[in-house]
């Protein structure tokens, strides 16, 4: 008999690349009380995505069923799943890696768990500021200059600090930051009363004031490195440029001296656009606003690198790693309509059709289409197929059907497919 490896993604991890889908709210033309919710603050277990493992190759849930049936595969001795954690994640001011946790061998057949919390990007001992961005990668907003570059705290908070890789977001209305994020307390245990800049409410990026935190765009395939050590109170991701007394300076829980870092060098994750028209992926400031402002505009014809984060390296939330989470927007929406929180009168923005969930963990990427269920049920115009020599299982979205197996015959409309990849080029191909 053979034991079945399964890999559960929680909390913040591949089942909380959704973290928006139940906030819905449509922001008024003043500053936000951004009052602590436990849902749309909470980067814990909003929803799962299961994925079982047999001989190191993902298999669909009916066979692991049929397996158990006809006794070829077996459960654990008390008859369900038994999870497998190295260590228990505490929370902590300063996020630290977590070391990739190694199964034990067991004597019989079981099932055991990893419970694989994926994060979005290297931290300060694993940055490579000094990479390069993909000479294929399409920036989106435009700009990147000086990703490398070393940021000089003391820049007045009144100018957006081009020149270190940053892109200046204008349609966002707030100087060129993506969120601008006020707390109305600061203590030893975090901060709180948190006020948030609506999209158009400082075009000359006045808003970003002092004991703000002003966030930004980087590169496609970078993320930014900047925000404060502590975090929300309840739960609220906080990030950014800190302005201190009129002036810039990246923010105590920095992971770098630079903006921008790339994600992880494992595994290289692109999207290729086979349409006729545009697509906008856009991705969630987190930690931040949380809303998928840090847009990427795909033209036909053109491959772009998007963030892998490595699960061990980058921000955590309430000592558990996190991961970046997607929006797919239909053909022809450009990112100034599709990359902000809208009010769901349109099937843009938060209101997207489907997600796309990347990150590294347990020496694997792992990548996932999903509807973006129970916000919308509008369809994705187009075909979503994630390919790559290297890339364990299939996984595509056609007409509305999330389908995964050899034959692409095992299909769902909302729970979506997941692929794993060790190593190489991952491409997510939308034609």
């Amino acid at each position: 008999m053979k034991f079945i490896e399964v890999l559960l993604f929680t909390g913040a991890a591949f089942a909380a690349v959704q973290p928006h889908r139940h906030r819905h709210r449509h922001a008024p033309r003043d500053l936000i009380n951004r009052e602590p919710n436990p849902v749309a603050d909470g980067y814990g277990p909003v929803s799962t995505v299961i994925v079982y493992i047999l001989n190191g190759q993902p298999i669909s849930e009916a066979d692991v069923m049929e397996g158990i049936h006809n006794g070829t595969l077996i459960w654990g001795d008390d008859g369900g799943i038994q999870k497998y954690s190295s260590t228990t994640p505490t929370p902590t001011p300063t996020p630290t890696p977590t070391p990739t946790p190694t199964p034990t061998p067991t004597s019989s057949p079981s099932a055991s768990v990893y419970v694989a919390e994926v994060s979005y990007a290297p931290a300060s001992s694993a940055v490579k500021s000094s990479a390069a961005p993909a000479s294929s990668a399409s920036y989106g907003g435009g700009g990147g200059e000086g990703v490398n570059t070393p940021f000089p705290s003391g820049l007045p908070c009144s100018s957006f600090p081009t020149g270190y890789g940053a892109i200046p977001i204008d349609y966002m209305g707030l100087g060129g930051w993506i969120g601008i994020q006020s707390p109305g307390y600061s203590g030893a245990n975090g901060y709180n009363d948190i006020s948030t800049a609506p999209k158009g409410s400082c075009s000359d990026g006045s808003c970003c004031t002092s004991g703000s935190f002003c966030s930004y765009s980087c590169p496609a395939g970078y993320l930014k490195t900047s925000w404060p050590a502590l975090q929300g109170v309840t739960g609220q991701s906080i990030g950014g440029l800190y302005c201190n007394n009129g002036v810039l300076e990246l923010a105590s829980g920095a992971i770098a001296n630079t903006l921008c870092v790339p994600g992880t060098d494992k595994v290289k994750v692109v999207v290729q656009n086979k349409l006729s028209g545009c697509a906008s992926v856009c991705r969630t400031d987190y930690p931040g606003t949380e809303s998928e402002t840090v847009p990427l505009q795909t033209e036909p014809g053109t491959i772009s690198e998007i963030a892998c984060p490595d699960g061990s390296e980058y921000y955590h939330w309430g000592g558990k790693p996190t991961s970046a989470q997607y929006y797919l927007n239909n053909m022809g929406v450009e990112q100034h309509d599709a990359c902000w929180w809208g009010d769901g009168t349109q099937p843009v923005g938060n209101y997207a059709p489907a997600n796309l969930g990347v990150g590294y963990s347990n020496g694997q990427a792992w990548i996932s289409i999903f509807q973006n269920a129970p916000t919308t049920d509008a369809k994705l115009d187009y075909t979503v197929e994630i390919t790559g020599d290297t890339v364990v299982g299939k996984c595509r979205y056609s007409n509305g059907q999330y389908c995964s197996g050899d034959d692409y015959s095992d299909c769902n409309t909302v729970a979506g497919c997941t692929v794993a990849a060790p190593s190489g080029t991952v491409t997510i191909v939308l034609s």
